[in-house]
């Protein structure tokens, strides 16, 4: 009898462990970079969103959105791992 309140108390720390793993694992859907919402507001106001949703599905149209994605990172500065070391 013993052994088979092992075994189910095994199986209920297991499952406990399992339905706390999928729940941290979805706290990472939570979290969206600020980059990621920019992207999307740059996207949805741009011409060649529009075009491609009215069935524009021309080359330049999907270049064009792709550099509108991209607008936030021109105006980035590019990262200086050490700075300026010599004094």
């Amino acid at each position: 009898m013993n052994g088979s309140k092992n075994v189910s108390a095994l199986r209920t720390i297991v499952r406990t462990a399992i339905i706390i793993a999928g729940l941290a694992s979805l706290g990472a859907c939570a979290s969206i970079p600020q980059r990621a919402w920019a992207n999307g507001r740059s996207l949805e106001s741009s011409r060649a969103y529009q075009s491609v949703l009215q069935g524009n599905m021309s080359i330049q149209a999907h270049k064009q959105m792709f550099w509108d994605l991209n607008q936030r990172s021109y105006y980035q500065k590019a990262y200086q791992p050490f700075g300026d070391w010599w004094y």
